[in-house]
């Protein structure tokens, strides 16, 4: 029998926005061991919900499994599990760079252009980089800009639509 591929899934979850909830989602990923590689919530157009875009590595039948678990909470009216084919995704990241002399400062000025990314921030000795995109995009310009001395940097969980015409009534 062949042992089924881990592959990354982006689980999304509607819930009543209620105290507690994130710790009971937090809490069936942990007895199931599956480790949560982004999280991130928001109240969504209907009131009173909550959002969660939950990024996970797992076989089909853990995510499935997971799924299931996730509808025992009792304020989780819908949950989703998606592939990146079938979704429209996004992170932030806000890097802070050292810029002490002039040459370096237009260097990281040129590749933030090249990249696609925004300075939010001028100040004395750092420039502050903000880059929305995949997590392969972010990660790409974190290691151009790392031989130049990253001072802080920080990165969102992912954000997620889904594609087409689909919507949070189907699975």
């Amino acid at each position: 029998m062949r042992m089924e591929e881990e592959k990354l899934y982006t689980i999304i979850i509607f819930t009543e926005n209620k105290p507690g909830i994130l710790y009971r989602i937090a809490d069936a990923f942990l007895k199931r061991k599956i480790n949560i590689e982004s999280l991130t919530v928001s109240e969504i157009e209907a009131e009173k919900m909550s959002r969660f875009t939950v990024r996970v590595k797992g076989t089909r039948l853990t995510i499935e499994k997971i799924s299931k678990q996730l509808y025992k909470i009792i304020e989780v009216i819908k949950v989703l599990e998606k592939i990146d084919e079938e979704l429209i995704f996004k992170e932030i990241a806000l890097i802070k760079v050292t810029t002490n002399d002039p040459a370096k400062r237009r260097s990281i000025e040129d590749i933030a252009r090249l990249a696609k990314a925004e300075i939010i921030a001028i100040e004395r000795e750092a420039l502050v980089i903000e880059k929305s995109g995949t997590e392969e995009e972010i990660t790409s310009l974190y290691l151009l800009l790392k031989p130049f001395g990253i001072k802080e940097y920080v990165r969102s969980g992912r954000i997620a639509v889904l594609k087409g015409g689909e919507n949070y009534g189907k699975n």
